[in-house]
């Protein structure tokens, strides 16, 4: 970045941020609506879960806004901020720091997780019309991603839908191939009066990658001695990483009273309610295989224990989840629903897993309560407030406590924006393989203490826009050492983060824009960037008489230089090193986005920088250069009929 000083723009960047809310309040109410996200006549809705986020109303808009169109892969949409592995569907990590709270036993591939879905992340369409999403993206060495959403409803009372998602690029260094892919079916009814309702899903992940473990030379990349990237030898030339994760779910719930007869009466409505019980079926595998006769050099410090030829580690999961509840929501016909609600209920999960090289079955039986309420306070203020904990099994004795109020500053509809306040604590016991794990070259089994982690989040939002600070207090933290063994910090560590995000229209133009600044009190253990953010400048216009909205821009990523995580593909885990520093340049891509009715395309230039820089610096991980300068082209085309 010869032409700028790079510190003027990151104090540009995160400044801009910082008072987004006050240039978007500076703006007049005639704000046209080429600036603004306008809704569709055609408007879907989803819920993601279970059936009671669809009686809280808990709905997602699905998007069809180009505002963000050209961030297309799941590490990019809605400005994440991911290091990745060369090639657009490997292994991930987020560059903001993002502790993991879910309360039970892991069953989640954390770096592979934004190409894969989960049962919380299905969704299940409300609409008016049947729905079709084709969308589909090309790129250089054959890049190419699929997706497909179907839904409609096949009788008044009964809705069925699909969803497939496909990445499959050869990636543009030796052993980088990527071929991932997840579908489900989904089905909803409920009885003409709202009484009982059924959700179903069948859910089926694949990912297959390939693992070169980096570049062998990192000279022939940075000083671009080859331009062939084919030619630069790689760690790994016969690894790969296979993750499966498929089942199916259940859900219903029943009201107790019939329709009309839950008045304002609270002794009804305590006595009323409705009861909720799912059925939650998984199976994962995880497989590492690689030939280590010849892939010898990569792990010259892990000898192979089992076997000396040929490396096949496979981990087998199994869950059965069973999960009753009771909520005190129902028709939301009566005054009292919509100024408090409870639940509380339990779930009891029966766990499978085998290890590599282990013929020992270890079974775990958990049982978790839990419970919550909201409480809605004059108009303007929301109170929520849940709690869970373990009993049994692995995690016997974890917490979570979650807590959160959102504070409008007037009324809903004439307010100069909301306070938002969220305190998380939790007290976990770490992942199953921080404690545990048996494979070819990586042994341990430790006795840990319980990672505690308490969170505070203070946030303003204007409109499409919040600021706000984050600070995380961590005790006990486990991680990945430089030896790639876990370790858990000897005294307590936190990390502060400040943060913007949102749009700011200005007339024809806009800004859209994310920025993080990050702090840690434990820099031995825990590695970040001090400042990372994105920003697109874009230009918006309606043209050809209003039949088609024209946006062109400029997309800018730029992190700070630090010594990031480091990738060992046989544990499919980052871990901390000490060596290599990546960061300190910056991402440029330039764009051109159109949509015409349903029908949304674009065309982009990625990394364009890349194109005229001779001395290469842009690794998305150490060992692992990102993407070269390259064209994409997306389109998406929504139909209803």
């Amino acid at each position: 970045m010869a032409f700028f000083e790079k510190r003027y723009f990151v104090f540009f960047l995160f400044l801009l941020g910082i008072f987004s809310p006050l240039f978007l309040r500076a703006q007049t109410d005639e704000t046209t609506a080429d600036t603004t996200q306008s809704v569709d006549t055609t408007s879907v809705y989803y819920f993601t879960g279970s059936l009671d986020s669809l009686k809280i109303g808990a709905l997602h808009y699905v998007d069809t806004t180009i505002t963000t169109f050209n961030q297309y892969a799941p590490t990019e949409q809605h400005n994440r901020m991911y290091n990745t592995l060369s090639n657009v569907g490997l292994a991930s990590i987020n560059r903001v720091f993002t502790p993991y709270t879910p309360i039970g036993y892991s069953l989640r591939s954390k770096v592979f997780s934004p190409f894969m879905c989960y049962n919380d992340q299905v969704r299940y369409y409300k609409l008016k019309r049947p729905m079709t999403d084709l969308q589909y993206v090309m790129g250089p060495k054959r890049e190419q991603t699929l997706g497909v959403t179907f839904s409609r409803k096949m009788s008044k009372l009964f809705t069925f839908g699909l969803h497939l998602y496909l990445v499959n690029s050869p990636g543009s260094y030796l052993n980088s191939k990527s071929d991932d892919k997840y579908t489900y079916f989904t089905s909803r009814y409920h009885t003409a009066n709202n009484r009982y309702a059924i959700i179903a899903n069948y859910l089926y992940n694949k990912v297959i990658t390939e693992e070169n473990g980096g570049i062998l030379y990192d000279s022939l990349f940075s000083q671009n001695l080859e331009k062939d990237r084919q030619a630069i030898p790689v760690y790994l030339n016969t690894a790969q990483n296979k993750v499966k994760a498929s089942g199916f779910y259940i859900e219903q719930y029943f009201n107790l009273m019939k329709p009309g007869m839950r008045k304002d009466s609270t002794q009804r409505t305590l006595a009323g309610g409705s009861v909720f019980y799912s059925f939650l079926y998984q199976r994962n595998q995880m497989v590492y295989t690689d030939d280590a006769g010849v892939d010898t050099l990569f792990y010259q410090d892990f000898p192979t224990v089992f076997d000396t030829l040929n490396t096949y580690d496979s981990v087998y999961q199994q869950l059965i989840r069973n999960r009753f509840m009771w909520s005190s929501l129902a028709y939301n016909d009566d005054k009292l629903s919509h100024i408090f609600r409870a639940h509380f209920g339990v779930t009891f999960d029966h766990i499978l897993q085998t290890l590599p090289y282990d013929s020992i079955r270890y079974f775990n039986n958990q049982l978790i309560p839990f419970g919550g309420i909201a409480l809605k306070l004059f108009n303007r203020s929301f109170l929520n407030a849940t709690a869970d904990m373990v009993f049994g099994g692995y995690n016997t004795g974890d917490l979570k406590i979650d807590g959160s109020l959102l504070q409008y500053l007037g009324s809903m509809t004439k307010n100069v924006g909301q306070l938002y306040f969220r305190v998380v604590f939790q007290n976990k016991t770490p992942e199953w393989y921080f404690t545990h794990y048996q494979s070819n070259r990586f042994n341990w089994n430790l006795n840990l203490d319980k990672e505690r982690i308490f969170s505070f989040t203070g946030e303003y939002r204007y409109k499409t826009v919040k600021a706000g600070v984050n600070f995380i207090s961590l005790g006990n933290y486990t991680y990945f050492n430089d030896s790639v063994f876990p370790q858990q910090t000897s005294s307590p560590g936190s990390v502060m983060k400040i943060y913007t995000e949102g749009t700011i229209p200005l007339h024809y133009f806009g800004i859209n824009l994310r920025a993080v600044y990050q702090s840690t009190s434990m820099p031995s253990a825990l590695h970040l960037p001090a400042f990372t953010g994105k920003m697109n400048l874009f230009f918006k216009k309606w043209i050809f008489k209003g039949a088609a909205h024209l946006q062109t821009g400029v997309q800018l990523s730029y992190f700070t230089q630090y010594y990031a995580d480091a990738y060992m593909p046989e544990l499919r885990a980052f871990y901390l090193q000490h060596e290599r520093k990546i960061g300190d340049y910056l991402y440029l891509d330039l764009y051109a986005t159109m949509k015409i009715k349903s029908l949304r395309f674009f065309l982009q230039g990625k990394n364009m920088l890349g194109f005229v820089e001779k001395n290469k610096k842009y690794y998305s991980t150490p060992g692992y250069p990102a993407a070269d300068g390259g064209f994409y082209l997306g389109i998406s085309w929504k139909l209803y009929n």
